[in-house]
């Protein structure tokens, strides 16, 4: 998933969140509203009503929870898929530095299909990419 897709999936679970949060709160309210209420006043019509909406509350509460957790998880797999498909030597280009294990620090000179030229300061050398760094004999 891109960025921007993703972007409006987390603007959306923040949204869900906040939904969710202001209906908890006025249930929780009409809840204490209602515990606090006389006995008799609870068994009245105007209790009734108040119990009605705690129960309706509570029903509209449930799916929102459970949307915002799964665009929770949707945005967590996303974003290990988007860490998976990462290359970090796609960036890599002349004029960035390595390092080879013995030789020290180097410049890339350049990158050709499967082959990257370092200069150091002995010598220019070529390896085979991105095998260089993946066996350890380059980083970054």
């Amino acid at each position: 998933m891109n960025t921007k897709r993703l972007a409006v999936l987390y603007k959306c679970h923040d949204l869900l969140q906040e939904v969710y949060d202001d209906l908890e709160m006025v249930r929780d309210e009409e809840e204490e509203a209602y515990d606090n209420m006389p006995e008799g006043l609870q068994e009245s019509e105007r209790g009734d009503m108040m119990q009605e909406a705690i129960d309706a509350l509570n029903e509209a509460i449930d799916p929102v929870e459970t949307a915002a957790d799964e665009l929770d998880n949707l945005c967590a797999e996303a974003e290990e898929e988007e860490a998976m498909d990462y290359d970090p030597f796609e960036a890599l280009k002349p004029g960035d530095k390595v390092k080879h294990k013995t030789m020290g620090a180097g410049t890339i000179k350049s990158i050709e299909g499967k082959y990257i030229t370092v200069a150091f300061p002995e010598k220019e050398m070529k390896f085979l990419f991105p095998d260089a760094f993946t066996k350890g004999f380059l980083s970054l």
